[in-house]
């Protein structure tokens, strides 16, 4: 209950900042799902600590919300937690597989981009035409000449 009252605090503090997401992703992001999923890998990496298990899940965040590049997440890790290289990957990993793959949509329905409409069946593209081209003169190919 306190963390849901913080997010409505982030909300109206910040509404400019969380209107470009869909309501979808947000709740996809601040769900108990993902939080324990995020729990479930520090756990399976050997992470109990409460604190590194915040700043692994505050990274995940800032990557799901595009404010730092997910292709990134292991060297986040790495110096922002002080995590070893091989455990940072190996959360990256499972955080690619587990989250990100399972996010919804991020824009908002009126930002999504258009798909152009498919062409009808009446109308036949034209056939592209090639400009003439003259050519060259012919060379005599002194390797295919016959001998005499």
């Amino acid at each position: 209950m306190p963390e849901e009252f913080k997010i409505q605090k982030l909300k109206k503090e910040y509404p400019e900042f969380f209107e470009q997401f869909s309501s979808e992703f947000l709740e996809f992001i601040f769900s108990e799902d993902t939080a324990f999923k995020i729990v479930e890998i520090c756990l399976k990496n050997n992470i109990e600590n409460d604190k590194i298990i915040e700043k692994i899940a505050s990274r995940i965040t800032l990557a799901l919300l595009n404010q730092v590049p997910k292709e990134n997440l292991a060297a986040i890790l790495e110096k922002g937690v002080n995590l070893n290289r091989e455990i940072a990957e190996k959360i990256s990993i499972e955080v690619n597989r587990q989250i990100f793959s399972q996010a919804p949509e991020i824009l908002r329905e009126e930002e999504r981009p258009v798909p152009p409409a498919p062409p009808s069946p009446e109308v036949k593209p034209s056939p592209e035409i090639k400009p003439e081209v003259e050519p060259k003169e012919k060379r005599k190919d002194t390797y295919r000449e016959p001998i005499e």
